[in-house]
């Protein structure tokens, strides 16, 4: 089958590893070939799909091509910047983690990575609360879909839409609604029994501080970076997840379930786990735009 944006070449095995990885659910498996569907028009370039493939099948024509077999950094006392760049361009965001689960010596060792990141005013507040419960994180879940679900009325409302006019929120609500279509298709999945929020992580590592920092955001934000960037050497990953984060937001019953600490906020989350589908191939990214001011 051949698009403008993705070509899958008869070398397709119909393995589905597509489809697992995929955020924006633009494949089937069809005949046991991957096929895309009326979603592609969704793609935004994450390159998951190319490189998760392991009959190289994927061509994605808006991205530079390159392959690269699976390579991962050797330990030791010097990195070299190559090995630096490796390790960051080896990250994923995992979309469907395996069944295995996480030990308490790997979350440690995950912590571990956090404790070193910087803070503002070396604060060092950074604080980790850990769901290490796959029951529990579904609980957590049914709740989410039932906010989700709440949203999504709203959205359609015609007169929350007029209160947003009147409230001067109309240009944030009408971003809101455009990813409408993302609070659905959770909805649905879970419905089916699919988890498409936390990709069936069994581990949460919900990242806080007092609000009194030098610079909350920032702070649990690097510890999170650190923790996703070393994840992979211990052949796991961490997934950073939005949804728990603003659902903590606006919700009083999600904020009773991860129960944080007086005065803390909720800033940064991630999603750990061993990944089911194992990448072979790096993902290429645009280059930036680089000003140099004199």
């Amino acid at each position: 089958m051949s698009t403008e944006i993705i070509t899958i070449t008869d070398d397709c095995i119909g393995c589905g590893s597509c489809s697992d990885v995929c955020p924006r659910y633009i494949f089937d498996i069809v005949d046991k070939k991957a096929v895309t569907n009326q979603n592609l028009f969704r793609c935004h370039d994450c390159g998951h799909c190319v490189a998760v493939c392991p009959e190289n099948a994927i061509i994605q024509h808006r991205m530079i091509e390159k392959s690269l077999e699976e390579d991962f950094p050797m330990k030791g006392k010097t990195l070299s910047y190559e090995q630096v760049l490796e390790i960051i361009r080896q990250r994923r965001s995992i979309r469907y983690f395996s069944k295995k689960k996480v030990t308490k010596e790997q979350i440690e060792q995950l912590i571990a990575l956090g404790r070193y990141a910087p803070t503002g005013h070396n604060d060092r507040k950074v604080c980790y609360t850990i769901i290490n419960d796959r029951e529990k994180l579904e609980y957590l879940l049914d709740t989410m879909i039932e906010l989700f679900k709440k949203l999504k009325k709203q959205l359609n409302s015609t007169l929350w839409n007029f209160l947003a006019v009147l409230a001067g929120k109309k240009k944030f609500f009408d971003k809101a609604k455009k990813s409408l279509y993302r609070l659905e298709s959770h909805i649905e999945h879970w419905e089916k029994g699919i988890d498409k929020v936390l990709h069936y992580s069994s581990t949460l590592i919900l990242i806080h501080t007092d609000n009194e920092t030098s610079a909350p955001i920032e702070d649990c934000n690097i510890a999170a970076q650190n923790i996703a960037l070393g994840a992979t050497t211990l052949g796991l990953a961490a997934t950073f997840i939005g949804y728990v984060q603003k659902s903590w937001e606006n919700s009083k019953e999600i904020r009773e379930i991860i129960n944080l600490p007086e005065n803390h906020t909720l800033f940064a989350c991630l999603a750990v786990g061993f990944p089911r589908n194992n990448y072979k191939r790096l993902v290429p990214r645009p280059e930036p735009s680089v000003t140099y001011s004199s």
